[in-house]
C-alpha cells in the first residue's frame, strides 16, 4: 500500500505570507495526505498571539498531524520566560509536552516526533539543537514494536544532514551517534531549520529537510514543502515550490530499500 506524508516546516506565524498560508491549507486538503509532519518552528518570536494563529492553522488541517517545536518556539531573549517557562505557551496552544515523545500511527505507517531544540546550549549559537540517549531510545522502542512493512518515521526540526549552502547552521548535536543507533531500525528522517530543501541518503537512511512553507524568511529559495510516497522498498520524495500564484513540483527523489534496510537513490 502506498503511504503519503505532507512535510511542513519553519512556519513562523508573525511572519506568515497569508495568501500562501491559505494556498497550503488547499494544498493539505486535496494531497489527503495519512500523516502531515510539522517539522518545527510554528512561531516567529513565541507570543501569545503567534501560537493562537499556529494553533488555529494546525485546526484547519483534516489528516492527523504530528508537531514537534523548533527553536523559534522558545521565548528568544525574554531571559526569564527563556529559563523559568521556556515551554508555557506551548503547553497552553499545542496541549503537548514538549519532551514527550510524541507517535502517529497509520496503516503502513509509525512516525515518532522528537524536540531538538533547547533553552541553552554550550554552543555561542543557541538555535543548535540536540538529540540526546533516552530520545533516540525511546525513538527504537517504537520502532522495534511496529511491524517491519510498516514506513518507520523519525520527526525533529534540526538537521542530520547539511548541504554546503546551509552548512554554518550545524547539524543537531550528536547526530553521528544517533543515526550509528537508527541504521536499519528507522526509514525517514525529516526536518527543517535551514529553510533550505534538501533529499539524500545518510546511514542507510533518507533524509528530507523542507523549506519554510509560508513565511517570508526565505534563504535563497521559494517557499515550499515536501511529498513523501512510499510503497513497500520504494520511496518518492517531491518538493513542491510556490511560483508566485500556486505550488508546482520543483524535484524530485527516488529511492529504493535493501533486503537489510538500507535505502539508496533508484537508478
Amino acid at each position: 500500500m502506498t503511504v503519503r506524508i505532507a512535510q511542513i516546516s519553519d512556519l513562523h506565524f508573525g511572519r506568515e505570507i497569508d495568501t500562501i498560508v491559505t494556498a497550503l491549507a488547499s494544498e493539505l486538503s486535496e494531497r489527503a495526505p495519512a500523516l502531515v509532519a510539522v517539522c518545527g518552528d510554528l512561531t516567529q518570536t513565541a507570543r501569545e498571539r503567534e501560537f493562537v494563529a499556529a494553533r488555529s492553522f494546525l485546526d484547519s488541517i483534516a489528516a492527523p498531524t504530528l508537531v514537534v517545536p523548533g527553536n523559534h518556539d522558545l521565548p528568544g531573549w525574554r531571559v526569564w520566560s527563556r529559563f523559568a517557562r521556556p515551554w508555557r505557551r506551548w503547553r497552553r496552544h499545542l496541549g503537548s509536552e514538549p519532551f514527550e515523545t510524541a507517535t502517529a500511527v497509520s496503516p503502513g505507517l509509525v512516525a515518532v516526533g522528537v524536540n531538538t531544540a533547547r533553552s541553552w546550549g554550550f554552543h555561542p549559537d543557541w538555535s543548535r539543537g540536540r538529540i540526546n540517549t533516552r530520545q533516540v531510545e525511546e525513538s527504537l522502542a517504537v520502532f522495534e514494536e511496529s511491524s517491519s512493512s510498516d514506513l518507520r518515521v523519525l520527526v525533529t526540526h534540526h538537521p542530520f544532514l547539511l548541504t554546503q549552502a546551509s552548512r554554518t547552521r550545524g547539524m543537531v548535536g550528536r547526530s553521528a551517534a544517533a543515526l550509528v543507533r537508527l541504521k536499519a531500525k528507522c526509514d525517514l528522517l525529516l526536518g527543517g531549520h535551514t529553510h533550505l530543501s534538501y533529499c539524500g541518503a545518510a546511514g542507510g537512511m533518507v533524509v528530507a529537510q523542507s523549506g519554510t512553507a509560508f513565511s517570508n524568511r526565505l534563504k535563497g529559495e521559494p517557499n515550499g514543502y515536501n511529498l513523501i510516497d512510499a510503497d513497500g522498498p520504494r520511496m518518492t520524495v517531491t518538493t513542491m515550490q510556490w511560483n508566485g500564484s500556486k505550488f508546482e513540483e520543483s524535484a524530485r527523489n527516488d529511492f529504493e530499500r535493501d533486503d537489510t534496510r538500507t535505502w539508496h537513490p533508484a537508478h
